[in-house]
């Protein structure tokens, strides 16, 4: 679908889901569904719980936020303008650009350690490819969450002033920190960041 009309017509009709655990959802790929032991992610929710969840972390993304992070990505875009500019020519602008500014302003604005990106990168980009092997995929999921699952409990046990930091935080505060939950959530946020945008 490419008009406007078509795309909210589908988005707020309730015949079409996001729910991967539906039995009849188009899968495009060999990842398996999600257990139905973990809570859906913010991707894989239908109204009203799509809306719930969404107001949770409206808190991360005001103005205040935004703003904060202004100077920091224009560092990292000039960052990367002036390599690029200094560097071999003809240039490849996803390799240099298109795909490294966006992981970092994700991982700037989650907590990610950017020296981690290219694990993340690697492992996310085999979870989006639709030729991945199955057994590839399972691979990539394991060792996601074996170290998401490091990282989140350390943010768990002493949170850090990022997004995923405060929002466990708040967790905490109302109950235990699921972290297999967090690991999902966080992977599934700098999964966007492994690709370069499209138009």
């Amino acid at each position: 679908m490419t008009r406007h009309e078509h795309i909210r017509a589908v988005l707020s009709d309730p015949r079409f889901s996001s729910n991967r655990r539906d039995p009849g959802f188009p899968s495009l790929s060999h990842e398996p569904p999600p257990s139905s032991d973990l809570k859906p992610l913010l991707l894989e929710m239908d109204p009203p719980e799509h809306g719930q969840a969404r107001r949770a972390v409206l808190g991360e993304f005001t103005v205040q936020r935004t703003q904060a992070l202004g100077s920091r990505i224009q560092q990292i875009v000039d960052q990367h303008i002036d390599a690029m500019l200094a560097g071999p020519k003809p240039v490849d602008l996803v390799q240099a650009f298109s795909l490294p500014v966006p992981s970092l302003v994700i991982c700037e604005l989650l907590g990610v350690p950017y020296a981690d990106h290219e694990f993340f990168q690697t492992r996310s980009g085999a979870l989006v490819n639709q030729k991945t092997p199955a057994e590839e995929i399972a691979r990539a999921v394991g060792e996601l969450m074996m170290y998401l699952g490091r990282l989140v409990a350390a943010k768990a046990e002493n949170p850090t002033d990022d997004l995923l930091g405060r929002q466990i935080a708040k967790q905490r505060e109302s109950g235990a920190v699921n972290c297999k939950t967090w690991c999902r959530w966080r992977s599934s946020c700098c999964s966007p960041g492994t690709r370069p945008p499209r138009t």
